[in-house]
């Protein structure tokens, strides 16, 4: 099972076509500038002058790198082109002649080269191999790939053969699927082996992370065939987990393939929250117990939702199983998106799922912490210290059409409706009026071959159809230029939580197609605390498209009158309510306000 490149496939149309715009028009300008004004920049120059304020800081560049790869891959822009050469410029230019860069450890520590393993140095060389990857595919400019080639000798060097290094296997997971990209993209075996050797080592010797004693923190408390459960800091666990599915496609590896399918059972089933956002708590960022999710303190890091997409592209190329395309759908549209505002300009690294404004204020001013320790933001950020997630939304919504169409064989896949051009061996042209409506229109071309074209059936959809096979819809035969329209049932629906999940029992919330819906206070009359959702049937859908906000929903409601008194014997008295809500991606762009996914439901 393989994906199509973006040699193959583009969007062409639509809303993720708007996504991609704006990334290519706003978002990976504002990115650069704002690492332009805080050192990061200049930093690749490895001179010194501004002291790094963060470890991490070569892997923010590699990530705008390899976002800038691919929008130059679409359209040349001469402002992006001019920056994007510099910085190459400045990267490879200060390679020392062993191979090894690290413009913090250059500069200011060059005596603790590989001693210390939360430093971050794999993670940050493993985000410059990615780059210089997408570089190569999609641009035919090898410099980095040729600076890649040269660190990853001298990393083998000293892990593998030396053996010299402090430690043994990277804090920060990252590298390891960076290495099966240079593979794949090159074929040399060496990257593949140095993967292997960090992922066959990892667990095999207490390793900790951070002055974290707990193993679990960096996944590294067992051997990897033998982690079934998701454990530890979110972005690292996942990131660890792509480069095993890889590893288990390319080597037909059964164990890694049953660690990943009990691993992904563990976080679709008890893990994950309904807008595909991972890590319940800002201690460690990390995965806690089952069923322990929190809306008001979630944690959900829009990097640990770009990663479930990508283990969730990974897992279906080696499984073949399409709830990982349910889940991409799902955090595709909700998880991710909510890291960017809808003009492109700020961010949230936290994704939370409700907030309180006066819940926030009071933290401010009597626990006198810093704002994100004790509750989440409730307005994005143009820049933040821990910068990972700017810089990977750059990158992340220049692939999405990596994730639309697969081939098995002489089978294609349609995993995502979204408007796109497959032109390879096979055309599909497709238009998808999605999330506004179910409407999929396809045109295909098997230029005289039979071909089999299975369209995924979205789980949000209850429609039955003919020639079904499983999740999916079945068309086979030689196509000349054939049509193929559908329409799923896009509606309002009532969703549930496990009763485990004690934040959210007797709770609902709502969605739309593949839409998460959330209300804020801005667009309703009462406390939201105080909504209870009856019945959605007369749910009225007001679809915008020349609306950032996309849709607005009105549900009949009811709603617990205020009362004075702070307890009572009586029971509260209820009145109808009108309850409006938006998609959660686009909450927090219209000021500071209250805001909720989970609402009181009448059982």
């Amino acid at each position: 099972m393989q994906n199509f490149t973006l040699k193959e496939v583009a969007v062409s149309s639509g809303f993720f076509k708007d996504k991609m715009d704006l990334n290519a028009k706003s978002i990976i300008h504002n990115v650069y500038d704002t690492f332009k004004k805080t050192g990061r920049v200049d930093a690749m120059k490895c001179v010194r002058g501004l002291e790094h304020t963060d470890i991490a800081w070569d892997s923010d560049i590699a990530k705008i790198i390899e976002g800038a790869a691919y929008v130059l891959h679409r359209n040349e822009d001469k402002n992006i082109r001019k920056w994007y050469d510099e910085i190459i410029n400045d990267i490879t230019s200060n390679q020392r002649d062993d191979g090894y860069f690290n413009s913090n450890f250059q500069v200011y520590q060059p005596e603790n080269v590989f001693k210390f393993r939360p430093a971050h140095e794999l993670y940050c060389a493993g985000h410059l191999f990615e780059a210089a990857v997408a570089c190569d595919k999609y641009l035919g400019d090898n410099r980095l790939l040729t600076f890649a080639d040269k660190y990853v000798d001298y990393i083998y060097k000293r892990f593998v053969i030396d053996k010299d290094t402090e430690f043994t296997t990277p804090g920060h997971e990252e590298i390891e699927l960076a290495l099966l990209r240079l593979y794949e993209h090159t074929g040399d075996e060496k990257y593949k082996k140095l993967c292997e050797f960090f992922i066959d080592n990892r667990g095999k010797k207490a390793e900790t992370e951070m002055g974290d004693s707990n193993l679990e923190y960096s996944q590294s408390h067992l051997p990897v065939r033998e982690q079934f459960t998701a454990v530890g800091h979110a972005v690292r666990a996942m990131y660890l987990y792509i480069a095993m599915a890889d590893l288990a496609r390319i080597n037909y590896d059964d164990e890694l393939k049953l660690a990943l399918e009990k691993i992904s059972e563990d976080i679709f089933g008890r893990k994950m929250y309904v807008t595909g956002g991972l890590g319940s708590t800002h201690s460690g960022e990390r995965f806690t117990a089952p069923y322990d999710l929190p809306n008001v303190d979630a944690y959900s890091e829009t990097c640990a939702s770009i990663a479930l997409a990508f283990f969730c592209d990974r897992m279906f190329r080696l499984t073949k199983n399409p709830k990982f395309c349910d889940v991409l759908e799902r955090v595709l549209y909700n998880g991710i998106l909510s890291g960017v505002s809808l003009d492109g300009s700020s961010f949230f690294y936290r994704n939370p799922l409700e907030i309180y404004i006066n819940k926030a204020k009071a933290d401010m001013k009597y626990h006198k912490t810093p704002f994100e320790i004790f509750y989440p933001e409730s307005q994005r950020f143009k820049v933040f210290g821990c910068a990972c997630c700017p810089p990977n939304i750059c990158r992340f919504l220049e692939v999405i059409p990596e994730f639309i169409y697969y081939r098995d064989g002489d089978t294609v896949y349609v995993n995502q409706l979204i408007s796109s051009t497959l032109n390879s061996d096979v055309y599909v042209n497709m238009t998808s009026d999605a999330p506004y409506t179910g409407k999929v229109t396809l045109n295909v071309n098997s230029f005289g071959k039979v071909v089999t074209i299975k369209i995924r059936k979205p789980r949000w959809c209850d429609d039955k159809f003919e020639n079904t096979d499983g999740e999916y819809i079945v068309f086979s035969g030689v196509f000349d230029n054939q049509t193929i329209n559908l329409e799923f049932s896009m509606k309002v629906k009532e969703v549930y939580s496990n009763p485990l999940v004690d934040a959210d029992v007797g709770k609902v919330c709502l969605s739309y197609g593949p839409l998460v819906l959330c209300a804020e206070m801005i667009d309703n009359s009462v406390p939201l605390s105080s909504i209870i959702v009856d019945d959605v049937k007369n749910a009225k859908v007001c679809i915008d498209k020349e609306s950032n906000l996309c849709v607005k929903v009105d549900v009949p409601a009811k709603h617990f009158v205020i009362d004075e008194k702070l307890y009572s014997f009586n029971k509260p008295t209820i009145k109808d309510v009108n309850l409006s809500l938006i998609p959660y991606f686009a909450w927090a762009n219209r000021g500071e306000t209250d805001m909720r996914v989970w609402f009181t439901a009448k059982i």
